[in-house]
């Protein structure tokens, strides 16, 4: 089921439709006594077993409010459509200045430089760390959950499959009766194929450690344009983009999941400003000093100064040597005619 413009859900005027998903659709809306516009996810599941989806939509509505983090969805309330018997909740509004409701699923290979998505990765390496100590493996990390705001922050979104590890979170929600669907079969998992780590296509369960490497696919796919394969030909990619970031992707890309934890750090947007400026300072006195060095050696290698001759009578050339005697005297090349200068030659000793 869908909303036109104009419609109402409970308190709020559908404005557009956003984006769509497995289990609901997410539209702009405007609480109509306050004004104040907001995103809306509702629930609009009809197949599968969809009692047990709407009480996982639900719990994922009050576990997203429990969350205070700046780049997580945050979420202000949870309801029901009377008339419609339809689940929703009320979140923050995640769009671009333009409007246009973005993810890093839209952004092109090449499109961002390597300090914005070094600022990316800081902002989700931080969510994640702060979801993790609550207690909540997020396990649908992807490009297409990461929504980008007025101000171009990546912030998480989509808890609709997380896994609640914290007990008392888990009592809070309900989880026992609501979000934990056993799997008999291990060839079923819950995630998205690409980004599921090694251990969870094995049919272990989801960690912390599987969402480091969703983070560490979903970069190496905006780093390289490419999706993440195993093997020399992804090395050397990676290598193509520096120490900092072959080191932490190498990491969470590992098979081994003790390996990606914690969340290896990727110099921001400043760290690398003050690393250039740095060197462009070391750069600098490197050619001071050797100006100086140049200048210093130009002053000692100047050409003596020329002697001025003076003129001898025709023919007079007695006791005029060819060659300087030894001492400190030079020898002079005697003109005649008329005066000219002529340079003086060391001594020969």
């Amino acid at each position: 089921m869908t909303f036109e413009p104009g419609e109402t859900i409970g308190a709020y005027r559908v404005v557009r439709l956003l984006r769509t998903g497995g289990m609901g659709a997410v539209y702009e809306v405007e609480h109509m006594e306050l004004g104040v516009r907001y995103a809306l996810k509702v629930f609009v599941r009809d197949h599968g077993d969809v009692e047990s989806l709407r009480m996982r939509f639900s719990t994922e509505g009050k576990a997203l409010a429990r969350l205070r983090h700046p780049n997580l969805v945050r979420v202000y309330d949870l309801g029901e459509d009377e008339g419609r018997g339809m689940l929703y909740f009320i979140m923050d509004l995640v769009v671009g200045r333009d409007g246009s409701a973005r993810t890093l699923a839209d952004v092109q290979p090449g499109e961002a430089d390597e300090a914005q998505l070094a600022r990316w990765y800081a902002q989700l390496k931080s969510a994640l760390e702060y979801i993790h100590a609550a207690g909540i493996v997020h396990r649908d990390l992807k490009p297409g959950n990461v929504l980008l705001d007025a101000d171009g922050n990546a912030v998480l979104g989509d808890f609709g499959i997380s896994r609640f590890l914290d007990e008392k979170l888990r009592r809070e929600l309900d989880v026992e009766s609501t979000m934990e669907i056993q799997n008999t079969d291990p060839r079923k998992v819950m995630g998205s194929v690409m980004f599921l780590a090694p251990e969870v296509r094995r049919g272990e369960n989801a960690t912390a450690a599987s969402d480091a490497y969703a983070l560490g696919v979903t970069f190496y796919r905006l780093l390289t344009g490419v999706w993440y394969e195993p093997g020399p030909v992804a090395d050397g990619l990676l290598a193509e983009f520096g120490r900092e970031w072959s080191s932490a992707l190498g990491a969470l890309l590992s098979d081994d999941p003790a390996r990606r934890l914690p969340i290896p750090s990727v110099g921001t947007a400043r760290d690398s400003w003050k690393k250039r400026w740095r060197v462009a300072v070391a750069l600098g006195l490197v050619f001071v000093v050797l100006a100086v060095v140049a200048l210093v050696l130009s002053k000692s290698l100047v050409a003596p100064k020329a002697l001025v001759v003076p003129k001898a009578k025709r023919g007079d050339s007695a006791g005029v040597p060819a060659v300087a005697p030894r001492g400190d005297a030079p020898a002079v090349s005697y003109a005649f005619d008329e005066f000219f200068p002529v340079h003086a030659s060391p001594s020969l000793k």
